[in-house]
């Protein structure tokens, strides 16, 4: 059979067909969030903090954590009046000190009645581990190694046995502190336990010779003193340029955005006093004039009776329930 040849027939196109001129529409612009849903930048703001600097950059869903025993220092004890009798003396000698540890003495974080210091308690820290950073999902777990710890520890006396200077890892702080000699062991103990959940979680153990102690004061380290060791024999004070908030921000900058939402303009500068060093001769003044009172069993012990986790800005703590071994 013979094929044909097609050919192609061409048709005009219709009206129906033709392309028909539709007007654009006009986006409309979503409203903007209000201030209450819109997520804060945090903003280290070294100002809002007496110079300090965060040593690790915020990052999102990660929380700094600090394992201690807290010790309570009551007013009209000895070692409360025997702190303020140091701390007066630390301030003569270094006008730079920040005290540690005051507490309100009416009940509530509110800022309400000014007391006098001597009628504050204090609350002294006794590191069980460095800064510690965990996850969201972590957070549970961690909280679990810490309570099953404390139900294993029982309460034990501990005592204080001298006077001491530290520097942080990053040498932008120096530390006033008092060693614990009484009760190494049960700190010992605790940091073991504590080690393999550390591990687990690729954090850093406590120090591998650890001194334990609570410190009572600290002090902004001159920055170029931190890197080169170039220090002033005499230990006065300099000066250490930080960035403040721009007028009308507020102290939760640190953490978040300025009270409208807004991140925050350019920081003006502000001095803070620093040193290059304590005063060579300020801790065995301290000594001289107060290590036998710290050291003495009846103003320097203490029942060591909690171990607390401070995870953020929460605060967890357990009492501690083992059995003694005899």
């Amino acid at each position: 059979m013979k094929r044909t040849s097609g050919t192609l027939v061409a048709y005009s196109s219709s009206e129906e067909d033709a392309p028909v001129n539709i007007p654009a529409t006009k986006k409309r612009k979503l409203p903007s969030l209000a201030s209450s849903l819109v997520i804060p930048v945090p903003v280290d703001d070294p100002a809002l903090h007496q110079g300090r600097i965060r040593a690790t950059p915020h990052a999102d869903g990660q929380y700094a954590a600090h394992v201690y025993i807290p010790l309570v220092v009551h007013p009209k004890t000895t070692l409360h009046s025997l702190l303020e009798e140091v701390l007066d003396v630390t301030k003569e000698m270094v006008p730079a000190v920040h005290v540690i540890g005051d507490m309100d003495s009416c009940s509530g974080n509110n800022g309400g009645t000014v007391v006098n210091n001597s009628r504050r308690a204090r609350e002294l820290h006794l590191s069980l581990s460095r800064p510690i950073f965990l996850r969201a999902h972590q957070r549970e777990e961690f909280k679990q190694a810490i309570r099953l710890i404390a139900s294993r520890q029982a309460p034990f006396q501990a005592s204080f046995a001298t006077f001491s200077e530290f520097t942080n890892d990053e040498r932008t702080r120096a530390f006033l502190s008092i060693e614990v000699g009484a009760g190494h062991h049960e700190l010992r103990n605790m940091l073991s336990a504590l080690s393999p959940t550390l591990q687990s979680l690729h954090q850093r153990d406590f120090y591998s010779q650890p001194r334990f102690h609570v410190s009572i004061a600290w002090a902004l380290l001159d920055p170029d003193t931190s890197v080169n060791g170039n220090v002033d024999a005499q230990g006065q004070p300099g000066t250490y340029e930080g960035a403040t908030p721009a007028e009308g921000t507020s102290d939760n900058n640190f953490f978040g955005s300025g009270d409208n939402g807004e991140s925050s303009k350019e920081p003006r500068i502000e001095r803070f006093r620093s040193i290059p060093r304590f005063p060579s001769e300020l801790i065995p003044t301290l000594h001289q004039r107060f290590g036998a009172r710290v050291s003495s069993e009846h103003t320097g012990g203490f029942n060591a009776d909690t171990v607390a986790v401070k995870i953020g800005k929460d605060i967890f703590s357990w009492p501690l329930r083992g059995s003694h071994v005899h």
